[in-house]
This record gives structure tokens, C-alpha cells and sequence, in this order.
């Protein structure tokens, strides 16, 4: 998985949806700086994480992985 294509899926969605870090980090209760990291593809998040953040924003997984291999 490439994280950096994957931070900027997570990043443009939230964008969207007109959402503030600090709101996702509320409404998914991952912490902020695990937000950021991910948004700027670093780190390895959990899946348990990654879950979290990807049922607040409407994202389903099979979409987002099939997106990094266009």
C-alpha cells in the first residue's frame, strides 16, 4: 500500500466533507496526531485504525485500494 496516495485519499475526503482533524479525531476517537501522520503517509496504522476513520468518512476499503493501483 502506498501510504502517501493513501494519506491523500483519507485527506480529500475529510476535505470534502468539510470535516476539521480535530473533528475526525472526535467522531472516529483516533488520536489527532495519528490523523495527521496518516494523512501525510507516514507511519503504518492499524487496520482497527484505519477502520475507525474510514466509517466516519464513507469510505469503503476495496474502492480505496483499488485507487492506488491506478
Amino acid at each position: 500500500m502506498d501510504l502517501q496516495i493513501f494519506g491523500k485519499i483519507i485527506r480529500e475526503k475529510r476535505n470534502a466533507l468539510r470535516l476539521r482533524q480535530e473533528e475526525l479525531s472526535e467522531k472516529s476517537g483516533v488520536a489527532i496526531k495519528t490523523i495527521h501522520s496518516i494523512e501525510l503517509g507516514k507511519g503504518n496504522p492499524a487496520l482497527k485504525t484505519i477502520l475507525r476513520i474510514f466509517t466516519i468518512l464513507e469510505l469503503d476499503f476495496i474502492v480505496v485500494s483499488s485507487k492506488q493501483n491506478t
